[in-house]
């Protein structure tokens, strides 16, 4: 399973363009990833780069890789914060990462589940977008996680205003911004968010319906983030035709069970595992 994991990163790098076969793509294809077989046709893979050799600092990935038709994903919500693998024990879930943006409200809350974009679950609206002063989308409304039959999609944004209602899924999580669609990569903002480094949290999907779940760690020497073109770059290489960008800095947590949080959270300012931030969702994917 190693080697077919290293193929698919040089088919992945190959297929890129010229310009994209630099030193960093090479790094990310020769970093000692180790992985583990979760379940049938899910794995496990992680890499450390401790000498600055991805983007010209140190990075931490955690990736989850599950094959077509190998998992079920799901978005699991609560009414009051919590962490992310709590999450994922109460809906009994093999894996989980973060979802997508929310405001720090820490009482009970059923009228929007402390989410400031739309959220759907089991076909039950429970959130709207939370619109600008000006009344326009934010950039992290303008494409969309949906899950049908345990599938799951990356959806851009339509110009209708409400237009995350008709998505035909019954799970929808509003998030972005959308990093590429169909293969192409979508144009970013040049503002902090996306040139700051930070933690990160992602989803791609290749072609053939693999999905992959991404984190990168932050924040410290030992792991330092990356800004969004670095993300989207990283999520291309790995072979991701659609990807999407979700809530990410402390909330930046993966959890998989019988191994707890196998990333290292931000929010307490150690590198270790133990700085997962209560949040608002959680995008989870059992095995059949």
């Amino acid at each position: 399973m190693r080697r077919s994991f290293f193929f698919c990163l040089l088919v992945a790098w190959a297929l890129c363009p010229l310009a994209a076969q630099n030193t960093d793509s090479l790094a990310l294809l020769r970093g000692a990833w180790q992985q583990e077989t979760l379940a049938p046709g899910i794995e496990w893979r992680q890499v450390h780069f401790q000498g600055k050799e991805l983007f010209g600092s140190n990075q931490c990935l955690q990736l989850l890789v599950v094959a077509p038709g190998a998992g079920v994903f799901g978005m699991a919500t609560e009414p009051l914060l919590t962490t992310t693998s709590e999450l994922a024990q109460k809906h009994e879930a093999l894996a989980a990462v973060n979802g997508s943006f929310f405001k720090f409200n820490y009482e009970y809350n059923t009228d929007d589940y402390n989410s400031v974009d739309y959220i759907r679950v089991n076909n039950k609206r429970l959130a709207d977008n939370t619109y600008s002063a000006t009344g326009q989308r934010q950039m992290h409304q303008r494409s969309a996680l949906a899950i049908l039959d345990g599938e799951l999609y990356i959806v851009k944004a339509s110009p209708e205003k409400g237009w995350e209602k008709y998505i035909y899924s019954q799970d929808v999580m509003v998030s972005g911004p959308l990093l590429g669609i169909d293969g192409r990569l979508e144009t970013l903002n040049e503002d902090s968010f996306a040139l700051t480094r930070h933690p990160r949290t992602a989803v791609g999907k290749r072609a053939d319906g693999t999905v992959l779940l991404l984190t990168v760690d932050g924040r410290r020497p030992e792991v330092e983030g990356m800004s969004l073109k670095e993300l989207q770059s990283v999520l291309r290489w790995l072979g991701a035709k659609d990807m999407i960008n979700l809530d990410g800095g402390g909330s930046t947590t993966m959890y998989i069970r019988d191994k707890g949080v196998v990333s290292y959270p931000s929010d307490n300012q150690l590198f270790d595992h133990e700085g997962s931030r209560k949040v608002a969702n959680a995008v989870i994917v059992k095995n059949k």
